[in-house]
Formats: structure tokens, C-alpha cells, sequence
């Protein structure tokens, strides 16, 4: 198991510890990790609802009037596409429509793909669109839309030769990669708040 996950599941062991002592007779012990603050299971209402608060605790809300998801083929293992749907209003999208089906890309103020892979870094940095969600980023570029790129993948990988040759060619193309090497495993992706302050567009910015 990556160290950030380890670390992640210490931290949320000990956020349990302290909720168990506050909630007293109040707990539910189901031997779940993830729980309410009295230990009965999440459900998405939970979710939505703590996305929410650590939007507003990060002062990202109402950051952007329509926020649009797209992902690899892959990428969509590791997420829950109706719930990203009804968060954001929007379809997940991941492949290529045909002609005549579905609605168009809206246009883009903004393009942040975070995380990228070691694999999505390589494939975009040299134009290998065998993708939907690595086309729209070259195709993007190409608009001179701002793009945003954070990769993240083991040190062991990020020491490949033509890893740093793509996020060189990256910020050539003019693209923001938000990347240190020397950062600890657990720490590799940058804070949400630079993340965010890092894409030039803000809807509010009027």
C-alpha cells in the first residue's frame, strides 16, 4: 500500500478515536473505517455534505459557474461517475462521442488535470491522444485554453529520463505544472488551495 494511503488511514484512526470518546453511549461500533461522527455508515448525503464543508473552509465555492469531469478509460475505476455527476451537474466523459450523439464540450475557461499519471504525463507531453481525456488536453493547448497539469506518481518512476523530458516539454508548450521531486511520498500532490490558486480563471473574477 502506498505511504500516503497509510498515512491517510492513520490520521482518519485517530479522527475515529477522538469522535468515539465524544460521542459516547452515542456510538455505533460496526467496525467500519469511514463513519459518521457517531459511527453509523456514510451514505452520499454525508459525502456532499463534507465536500461542501471543506469547500467553504478552503474558500473554493462558487469558484466556477460549470465544472465539467473527464477521464481516462482507466481513471474511471477509481472514481464514482454518478456521484461526480450529481455533484457537478454534468456527465463524467471518457470516450470520443460519435457524430450526432450526446452535447458538445462546453467551452473551457480553464483546464486542471489533477492527478495525472505517470503514464497520462508521457502520453500528453508527446501527443499521444489514444484517449479521450489525453486528447482534449492536447487538443486544448492547441486553443491556447490555460491548462494545469499535477502529476503524481511514485519517485521510482518520476526519476525516469523521459518523465522530466515531458514536463519540460509540457512547460514549454506553455503549460503550469505544479510538481516538486524533492517533496516526501505522502506529499507529493501540492494542497488543494494551491491547486486551486494556481488555475488563472476564476468565474468571480467578472
Amino acid at each position: 500500500m502506498p505511504q500516503c494511503a497509510v498515512a491517510a488511514l492513520r490520521k482518519q484512526r485517530r479522527w475515529q478515536a477522538e469522535a468515539r470518546l465524544a460521542a459516547g453511549p452515542l456510538w455505533h461500533d460496526d467496525g467500519l473505517m469511514f463513519t459518521t461522527g457517531v459511527g453509523t455508515p456514510l451514505d452520499a448525503s454525508h459525502v456532499r455534505r463534507d465536500f461542501r464543508t471543506l469547500c467553504k473552509k478552503a474558500d473554493i465555492t462558487g469558484v466556477w459557474g460549470r465544472v465539467v469531469v473527464f477521464s481516462t478509460p482507466t481513471g474511471t475505476r477509481f472514481i464514482d461517475p454518478a456521484e461526480l455527476e450529481q455533484l457537478t451537474g454534468e456527465p463524467v466523459r471518457s470516450e470520443y462521442r460519435m457524430p450526432g450523439t450526446g452535447n458538445p464540450v462546453p467551452a473551457a475557461d480553464a483546464v486542471l488535470a489533477c492527478p495525472l499519471t505517470f503514464n497520462s504525463v508521457n502520453k500528453f507531453a508527446h501527443g499521444h491522444a489514444d484517449n479521450f481525456a489525453v486528447g482534449l488536453l492536447c487538443e486544448m493547448t492547441g486553443y491556447g485554453v490555460p491548462v494545469v497539469v499535477v502529476p503524481h506518481c511514485k519517485p521510482q518512476l518520476a526519476s525516469h529520463p523521459a518523465f522530466g523530458v515531458s514536463l519540460q516539454m509540457l512547460r514549454g508548450m506553455g503549460v503550469r505544472v505544479l510538481f516538486d521531486p524533492k517533496a516526501p511520498y505522502e506529499r507529493r500532490l501540492p494542497p488543494w488551495r494551491e491547486v486551486i490558486d494556481a488555475l488563472p480563471i476564476r468565474a468571480d473574477a467578472g
